[in-house]
């Protein structure tokens, strides 16, 4: 079973999901006894590739910062007796020498064999996407956090072209989103294309990086809308609150989203609720043009429903999870995971458009940083931004305060890329933090 991670900066430990030989989940600590070898592929930026196998040193119960010197496979204990895997990738793959190609990605199988039978005993995989120019020690910790508990459904590299308008029918103006779908055959389908390419899904979805966050955090969630296709059709209407019962309404919102522009290869259409600092939505709405170079994605509508409740827990939160986790510090923690997505977009969105070559593998080349020293242009590299500090501050506040319960919580929820948490049937842990989420919103609203 593999997944996918974007990864910004090194010394950081990758979450591992891995099975047994019967394919079924492990969550227990690994024997003494038992080894692990790594198969690497390693692609370039060029194209070109490698394999390697590599064995693991396995590290339980190490709390200790991962230093990126060897390959390594942590075992960590979450709650009970569930435990939690992390790959530590070495630095050495990251920085760019003369005779190398720039790295663009890694692929790793994880093979853990029975020491007294040779046989094959668990297997795990990580896709790795090396990304640049961000230098956050937590950062690729917390894009596969996040994407775990809150998946994009529409991510920036699936999006062409986008146009923002208004729409006025009766006494109501809207704003509307056109993105049409660019199919993207270096990447993964998104979530939106298989599992959500059902419209109902799409409401309560989150957009992000719509709006400059210079006039102070807004939000956008999906009131409703309708698909556009390559032949002019408007199909898949969904969102009873955008006015889809009223005489004359599609008609006059089918000839507002033909104005709009070509389809492209399809492309969804959005009504938008602004939420947060409303300043931003009136610049937007004034200026559409304005967010036109910022690359936009739309999350999983969870984070709707964590960012909506009201900030104290509900007393039906009161209570304990499987494993001894208190339902009240499992949202806490979500709660804070989705306050970060939400105050911190535009830089977050930078670190996943970034192309593969690292800036920072400059810095970790010995050879390189030399060079530099003797031009004398080694202080030139610029800064990180003031934004990229606010952020490591917050993330690095959030895993202080709530990194164990995450841990758990990661342990709990499936690790597949794209696939959030919320969709599963049957778990429990799931059904009750999801139940708990819906009785506060509901508490809101009345």
């Amino acid at each position: 079973m593999s997944f996918q991670v974007a990864l910004n900066s090194r010394n950081v430990l990758v979450p591992l999901g891995l099975e047994d030989r019967h394919g079924d989940r492990l969550h227990h600590a690994l024997s003494r006894l038992d080894t692990a070898t790594a198969l690497v592929i390693q692609v370039s930026a060029a194209g070109s590739f490698g394999q390697e196998f590599i064995p693991l040193r396995i590290r339980r119960g190490d709390t200790g910062a991962y230093t990126g010197e060897a390959w390594e496979l942590r075992v960590q204990k979450a709650s009970g007796d569930l435990h939690a895997y992390y790959l530590g990738i070495p630095d050495n793959l990251f920085a760019v020498t003369e005779s190398a190609e720039p790295p663009r990605s890694l692929s790793v199988q994880v093979i853990g064999t029975s020491p007294l039978s040779g046989r094959e005993e668990y297997t795990g995989g990580v896709d790795v996407i090396l990304q640049a120019q961000v230098e956050l020690p937590l950062i690729p910790g917390f894009l596969a956090l996040a994407e775990r508990f809150y998946p994009t459904l529409l991510p920036h590299n699936f999006i062409g072209q986008r146009a923002l308008a208004e729409f006025e029918f009766g006494a109501k103006r809207s704003l509307i989103l056109m993105a049409d779908v660019e199919a993207d055959p270096s990447d993964r389908v998104p979530v939106s294309l298989g599992k959500h390419w059902d419209a109902k899904n799409w409401i309560g979805a989150v957009v992000e990086n719509l709006t400059p966050m210079d006039a102070g955090p807004a939000w956008y969630s999906i009131q409703g809308g309708c698909f556009y296709g390559r032949s002019r059709r408007i199909s898949h209407w969904f969102g009873g609150g955008i006015g889809l019962d009223e005489k004359g309404f599609r008609q006059a919102a089918g000839e507002r989203i033909r104005g709009m522009g070509p389809s492209g290869n399809g492309a969804w259409v959005f009504w938008l609720e602004p939420q947060g600092e409303p300043e931003g939505h009136l610049a937007t709405l004034r200026n559409p043009a304005s967010a036109a170079s910022h690359p936009i994605s739309v999350r999983h509508p969870m984070l709707h429903r964590v960012l909506s409740a009201p900030s104290h827990v509900p007393a039906a939160a009161r209570g304990e999870l499987s494993g001894g986790l208190a339902l009240a510090s499992a949202i806490s923690a979500l709660s804070g995971v989705a306050a970060i997505l939400a105050s911190h977009q535009d830089t977050l969105q930078r670190a996943q458009a970034e192309p593969a070559h690292a800036l920072w593998s400059e810095r970790a080349n010995p050879a390189v940083a030399a060079a530099l020293a003797l031009e004398g242009t080694a202080g030139s590299l610029p800064p990180a931004p003031a934004a990229q500090d606010r952020l490591a501050e917050a993330i690095r506040a959030l895993y202080h305060e709530h990194g164990e319960t995450l841990r758990s919580l990661e342990a709990h929820f499936d690790e597949t890329f794209g696939y959030s948490a919320w969709d599963s049937v049957g778990n429990s842990l799931r059904e009750a933090l999801a139940g708990s989420l819906a009785e506060a919103q509901a508490r809101a609203t009345v």
